[in-house]
């Protein structure tokens, strides 16, 4: 499953034995400086996107306009950054295809999923579904407010505050302003796949 955002989904086989980060029980000093790259990227990033998959995650839609158009993506690498004042976190991959309008859009909407939205999920994970995405049934489209999904375990409409460059991603911090809440279990990303909550 080819995902739009997240880079943990789209990892390489495991290093065999572990990462290769030389072993610390020799006493020997690490070939590199500590706060520095390791010596073989490739190898590194085939075995930490292996660990970032094993990472079990709540996904959520963001979407926002790019004129008269809905955009939008699916992520996992949502978090809350605080609560006063109210904000979300998120990183968005520079290649995911509403990146540059997110960039430059000032309001987002996110909805938090419920394990019934996985089929939304799908639309909006895969670019090859992206002409189902936003259809009336599913998303209130009006000027006063970001794309609003109406299902999931909230919605939230939110102004984007700031954007940081951190290379392959832009980490976005947005600030609630309205919040809609409803009752269910998660839908959560694992291990390249979607996954409900075991009750």
């Amino acid at each position: 499953m080819a995902f739009d955002v997240d880079p943990r989904w789209l990892g390489d086989a495991a290093w065999p034995g572990g990462v290769p980060f030389g072993d610390a029980s020799s006493g020997a000093e690490p070939p590199y400086d500590l706060h520095a790259p390791p010596v073989d990227p490739p190898i590194a990033t085939g075995a930490f996107k292996e660990a970032l998959a094993r990472l079990a995650s709540g996904v959520a839609i963001i979407s926002c306009w790019d004129g008269a158009t809905p955009r939008g993506l699916l992520v996992s690498s949502i978090t809350g950054l605080s609560v006063d004042p109210p904000r979300f976190l998120f990183c968005v991959r520079k290649e995911a295809s509403s990146h540059d309008v997110l960039v430059r859009a000032e309001r987002c909407g996110v909805a938090i999923l419920a394990e019934h939205d996985e089929a939304e999920a799908l639309r909006f994970s895969s670019s090859s579904l992206s002409h189902e995405r936003f259809s009336p049934e599913a998303w209130r489209l009006t000027d006063e407010a970001p794309p609003t999904y109406r299902g999931g375990l909230s919605t939230t409409t939110c102004t984007i505050d700031q954007r940081i460059d951190t290379g392959t991603h832009t980490v976005f911090i947005a600030t609630a302003a309205a919040v809609t809440l409803a009752a269910g279990q998660p839908l959560v990303a694992h291990d390249r796949s979607f996954q409900r909550l075991a009750l």
